[in-house]
């Protein structure tokens, strides 16, 4: 029976001599790697932390910062593409033939921007009523007109591009022969004209006048009506 005991105690030492030996060849891993940039010193490893963080505070108001900067400077090249396409309208006059030095009467239309200017909707009223080149010289002039009709020149300026720094005659009213009267009543009837345009630039910038020496408001659009009087 003694016999038969021993063998199981040699198989039990065994298996614990196995144990130990597998146990020696693979050791439990460390679970101190978390803490594996600690210095053990609490005072310096509280300011490493706090410097951590600094950091990372700094950087990311340094980011957002960089971030406007960017929104500014794009902000600021738009300005600048729309300054450099600007047109402005104005409407000027002129009393005497430049080359003849004879009297005449002139109405222009001018830009002067430094962008074309594309005229969406260009009115002449007289006594509030809108007026074409046909109507307005009959209801400001008629009186005055000679046996040969009106001797006026005008021109039709709206839906067309008017360059940068150029200018259109819309009205030129010539003497008949030593006859004055026409321009005259003309000049005259100036009091009770107004002028009205809607414009827009190249990058579809739109503004509204009235010609009265204040800056143009900024529209939308230049909306336009079929039954519209334009000159």
């Amino acid at each position: 029976m003694e016999d038969g005991i021993e063998p199981e105690q040699s198989t039990e030492t065994g298996e614990a001599i196995a144990e130990g030996e597998v146990s020696g060849l693979m050791p439990e891993p460390e679970h101190g790697h978390g803490h594996e940039h600690k210095t053990g010193i609490p005072w310096l490893d509280g300011v490493i932390a706090v410097s951590v963080i600094f950091i990372s505070v700094i950087s990311l108001v340094v980011s957002i910062e960089h971030g406007k900067s960017m929104e500014k400077m794009v902000e600021q090249n738009q300005k600048l593409v729309v300054a450099s396409t600007l047109p402005l309208l104005t409407i000027g006059g002129s009393m005497l033939d430049p080359i003849t030095n004879k009297p005449l009467s002139r109405l222009i239309l001018a830009n002067n921007g430094v962008g074309p200017a594309i005229i969406e909707r260009f009115e002449i009223r007289y006594k509030g009523i809108a007026q074409t080149p046909d109507t307005f010289m009959n209801s400001c002039c008629v009186q005055a007109k000679g046996k040969n009709g009106l001797p006026m020149v005008y021109s039709n300026v709206s839906g067309m591009i008017l360059p940068a720094r150029e200018a259109r005659d819309l009205i030129t009213i010539r003497p008949i022969g030593s006859d004055n009267k026409l321009i005259q009543a003309y000049e005259k009837s100036r009091n009770d004209t107004r002028f009205y345009a809607c414009y827009c630039s190249v990058l579809d910038e739109c503004w509204e006048t009235n010609f009265d020496h204040k800056r143009p408001q900024p529209v939308k659009e230049c909306k336009v009506s079929p039954d519209e009087k334009l000159w």
